[in-house]
């Protein structure tokens, strides 16, 4: 049974799933290696292609404020 070009016209635009591929897709999260793969199985990382983040100046100061009360009324 072979699904009709209507159908396939409406699959296409949702996300890709695993279920929609064969064995061995995998979709990853699109932020790619940050190394290699040896041939004995091992991986070898790429120390300039691992993320580092900076942390703002003056974040050691920075008070944190509540997003929710931490007392509330049962009913507004």
């Amino acid at each position: 049974m072979q699904p009709t070009q209507a159908l396939l016209k409406r699959f296409r635009k949702l996300p890709l799933t695993t279920k929609d591929i064969k064995k061995g897709f995998y979709k990853g999260t699109r932020t790619g290696t940050v190394g290699r793969h040896t041939k004995y199985g091992g991986f070898v990382i790429d120390w300039s292609r691992v993320r580092t983040y900076v942390v703002p100046a003056g974040l050691d100061s920075f008070k944190v404020r509540l997003l929710v009360r931490q007392r509330r009324s049962l009913w507004p």
